[in-house]
């Protein structure tokens, strides 16, 4: 019996591809006659293709549009013998190079790069009322909280105004691009989850605009080294009132 062992996994890929030479192509024709391991190592090369096409269509009406081919261009060489059958339909090894292109995004178009305000409602949506409604510090409690996230951000927040209509929940030193990113959570009188997040930016001040992510409604605006966002719930009325609060202490804290 033939030693499948003899034939590389490049010797049998160009096989199935049609791109062997006369004299491979013999020697595997023949050894698939009497060698069982040999056809079992053929098989595991021979990908299924119907899932990897039905992938790789997805990704055809993102893909740019493919160059016209030459009419009188050459046929590519087909395989032969025993294995032409199916790998003239479609070769393994063309499936394979799809397999990549499935799994790696290749022809897709690179995402773009989140800023921290997208990362800052992403994880706001997921803020209920149930998720700060038992959080209740005392005066000298929430003094110790906004202490500390002032330490960490550089900036002085101990005299955060208080915003008609929101209850300070907490305050937190979370990240992003390694730098602190303070969050401070209220909870409006309604129920609405609302926090004032705050993050070094560079030198300019930027006024007030209000916006939306992730569905939920934004004010933003920069002071000299410092980006403000108040994000929370779908009514734009009230947040608009409670980040001109806190825009202009932070002016003032700024001048």
């Amino acid at each position: 019996m033939t030693d499948a062992r003899q034939f590389t996994d490049e010797d049998l890929t160009a096989f199935l591809d049609g791109e062997a030479d006369d004299a491979l192509h013999a020697a595997i024709e023949a050894a698939l006659e009497t060698d069982a391991a040999l056809a079992e190592r053929m098989a595991a090369l021979d990908l299924p293709l119907a899932p990897i096409v039905e992938a790789y269509d997805a990704l055809l009406a993102t893909a740019p549009a493919m160059p016209a081919f030459e009419m009188d261009a050459p046929a590519p060489p087909r395989p032969r013998g025993l294995w032409a059958k199916g790998a003239a339909l479609f070769g393994s090894g063309l499936a394979a190079g799809l397999a990549v292109a499935v799994f790696t995004g290749f022809g897709t178009p690179e995402p773009q790069q989140r800023g921290w305000v997208s990362f800052v409602a992403s994880y706001q949506a997921l803020y209920t009322t149930a998720t700060l409604d038992g959080a209740t510090p005392s005066p000298q409690e929430a003094e110790v909280q906004l202490a500390r996230v002032s330490d960490a951000l550089g900036l002085d927040l101990r005299g955060l105004p208080v915003a008609q209509s929101l209850t300070f929940k907490r305050a937190q030193v979370l990240g992003f691009n390694g730098k602190p990113l303070v969050q401070i959570a209220y909870l409006r009188d309604d129920g609405t989850p609302v926090a004032l997040c705050i993050i070094a930016a560079g030198p300019e001040g930027k006024p007030l605009s209000m916006g939306a992510a992730e569905g939920l409604d934004i004010a933003r605006w920069n002071t000299p080294g410092f980006g403000f966002l108040l994000i929370g719930g779908d009514d734009a009325a009230p947040l608009a009132d409670e980040a001109e609060t806190f825009r202009d202490w932070s002016r003032d804290t700024a001048a």
